[in-house]
């Protein structure tokens, strides 16, 4: 078995850095980015120093129809000059009834009012947008400050910044109003502000023009405030959808309230830079390689989930420190790295065990190559129906295992166990019909006639789980990991012969009985056991001198299997199996009784016994407990036989 190549593992990740850099770079998925990156926002506590007074639908409903007098402002500012400053969003870019402007501008010659302007034309400079022409308020209102109210709206219709170096010789609208408000100069002055909403649309507080204006409102609520006065009715349409909307669009005049406590909380926000996202990218990949080279598939895709998991926990916490991380490439650089590894690995692992299969010649017993020695008509293609008793073992976590050997280390270990299991293969007349990989078929009962080919399997069995023992104490002396292998013995009939083509063939057996010992090895995993026999064998080994004491584990149908199948442990020989052993097998069995009866309860507590008799538990016991458990909190359909069915092969 080859082991993986570390450089080819971490170029695959370098390689899968780059690619995905080149669609972050272009701006692939940057709208799911910024969709992502919106449920980062909110939950913050607007200030009570910045108030809203709404132009709402109650407002016109009472005051009239839109667009007011502009006598109504000049009462409005008037009510609310106790204020520190007044933002008023509202634009005057016309002249109206000379009149009615006279009123208003005496009111804002007496108040500390922010007024809109607009820019209505731009030019782009060095890559900058440039505001150039623009609307103004009109000369009669010369004494109010003026900011731009023109923000930023995303490729998907949100609202999440606002550019506050659109103008060298014009500022903002929030950045005069906080200026006024906080008595100095705004230290940020970016080309794109991103605006740290604080909640939801409505989340500060707010008033009604009408009821300012008819005194509901005392002026000294406005005291020292920072008083934003805007449109919020629908009908006037200034609202826009921002990352906090959840569905409802905020109005233009919250936002600047978000904007303005942003630059008040100094909760300035900077989306991840370019080169932070590719070492970031890089950085995860490599660590997902590493982690393939040194440790293997199954902790790679733990360290895979760890590691996104980790990364989404951190981009909170960085946010709450003014970062916003990129929540899609980054993920998914770990995911493509570990796909694209794992691709890699299961190519290179196939690769070596079909090394390992064509490394490995046929073997048989002497008396079966005498036998066609003696008769080479049983080489020629076809074959022959009969009762056979078949062999599967496979050694568990082999993948594993292949990680942490070198490719000279591997094979000297790998040889040195299958060349001591065919050994007691042949030693007990067996035929080794094929190495797949790691695992080893072979079957009793042909090409020679052998009435206790189920006793011989069994037999083989045995003795190949205590010289596997044997093995591995020589084994973990010279350093070599643990080696577990799992047995599964059926006994039924099958097509036996040479099978293939003219110039290449096998001797094989084929049949349902040979799919079903595949299968049974595949449980001893589940169960927890070294061997385990369908009721075919058990039956034919009960009939036999030799006595092997035996475990009834389970009523099963295996994947694929229409008919259930009694599957029993292989405990071993009945001179061999320990006092504690027998034991375990009474209580298990006593269990498997009152489970079958659904004494869910008496059936825990002797499984909870089988367990005690057992130095190192016992997985059949703890399986059947769960099922317990579970059947008592939903119980089992009416006509329930005890048959367990297995979704997996």
């Amino acid at each position: 078995m080859k082991k993986i190549n570390p450089k080819k593992c971490v170029l695959i990740s370098v390689f899968c850095s780059i690619i995905l850099f080149a669609f972050f770079y272009v701006g692939l998925f940057s709208n799911i980015q910024l969709k992502i990156s919106d449920n980062l926002y909110g939950g913050k506590t607007p200030l009570d120093a910045i108030i809203l007074v709404e132009i709402d639908d109650s407002s016109i409903q009472e005051i009239g129809r839109w667009p007011w007098d502009r006598s109504v402002f000049a009462e409005l500012i008037n009510k609310l000059n106790q204020s520190k400053v007044i933002g008023v969003d509202v634009s005057f870019f016309e002249s109206s009834d000379p009149a009615q402007d006279k009123l208003l501008r005496d009111s804002i010659i007496s108040s500390n009012v922010v007024l809109p302007m607009e820019f209505t034309s731009f030019s782009k400079e060095n890559n900058k947008i440039i505001g150039q022409r623009f609307l103004q308020p009109i000369n009669e209102l010369s004494s109010a400050k003026t900011g731009y109210v023109n923000i930023l709206t995303d490729r998907d219709g949100t609202t999440r910044a606002v550019n506050l170096d659109l103008s060298k010789n014009h500022k903002s609208f929030a950045q005069v109003v906080y200026e006024e408000f906080w008595n100095k100069q705004l230290e940020e002055n970016p080309y794109r502000f991103l605006i740290n909403f604080m909640g939801e649309p409505g989340s500060f507080k707010s008033y009604s023009v009408k009821d300012v204006i008819s005194g509901s409102i005392t002026p000294e609520e406005f005291k020292n405030k920072l008083v934003l006065v805007g449109a919020t009715s629908p009908d006037l349409h200034d609202d826009y959808f921002v990352p906090t909307s959840n569905g409802k669009a905020m109005s233009g005049v919250e936002i600047h309230a978000n904007t303005i406590q942003t630059m008040i909380n100094k909760d300035f926000l900077t989306a991840q830079p370019v080169w932070c996202v590719f070492l970031s990218m890089l950085a995860v990949s490599l660590i997902i390689a590493f982690v393939f080279i040194f440790a293997g598939i199954t902790v790679a895709a733990v360290t895979s989930f760890i590691l996104i998991l980790a990364y989404l926990f951190f981009t909170i916490y960085a946010f709450d420190y003014g970062m916003i991380l990129n929540l899609v490439f980054i993920p998914v650089s770990i995911l493509v790295t570990f796909g694209s590894e794992t691709i890699y690995f299961y190519f290179t692992e196939k690769r070596a065990k079909i090394e390992l299969k064509n490394a490995f010649s046929k073997y048989v017993s002497h008396k079966v190559v005498n036998e066609l020695m003696q008769d080479p008509k049983k080489l020629a293609l076809g074959g022959s129906r009969r009762e056979i008793t078949v062999f599967f073992s496979d050694i568990r976590g082999f993948t594993t295992i292949s990680e942490n050997l070198g490719a000279t280390r591997l094979v000297k270990v790998l040889n040195e166990y299958l060349t001591e299991m065919t050994d007691i293969v042949l030693n007990h007349d067996g035929v080794v019909d094929k190495f797949i990989g790691d695992a080893v078929m072979a079957f009793w009962g042909a090409p020679l006639d052998q009435p206790d080919h189920a006793v011989m399997a069994c037999n083989t069995s045995i003795d190949m789980m205590k010289k596997l023992a044997e093995l591995q104490k020589g084994w973990t002396k010279r350093g070599f990991p643990e080696i577990k292998i799992g047995i599964g013995l059926n006994t039924g009939h099958a097509v036996i012969g040479n099978m293939g083509s003219n110039n290449r063939f096998d001797y094989t057996a084929i049949g349902d009985s040979i799919n079903l010992g595949a299968r049974l090895e595949s449980l001893t995993k589940q169960y927890g056991v070294d061997i385990i026999i369908s009721e075919f064998t058990k039956k034919k080994i009960d009939k036999s001198k030799t006595k092997f004491i035996t475990r009834k584990l389970d009523l099963v149908k295996v994947k694929g299997k229409n008919k259930p199948v009694t599957i029993y442990e292989l405990a071993g020989r009945s001179n061999e199996v320990s006092n504690k052993k027998l034991d375990l097998i009474k209580h298990y069995e006593t269990a498997i009784e009152f489970y079958l009866k659904k004494k869910w309860d008496k059936a825990i507590n002797e499984f909870k016994n089988a367990i005690k008799n057992s130095d190192s538990g016992d997985k059949a016991s703890e399986e059947f407990i769960k099922r317990c458990k579970s059947f008592k909190r939903s119980p089992p359909v009416r006509g329930w036989d005890g048959v367990w069915v297995m979704k997996t092969k």
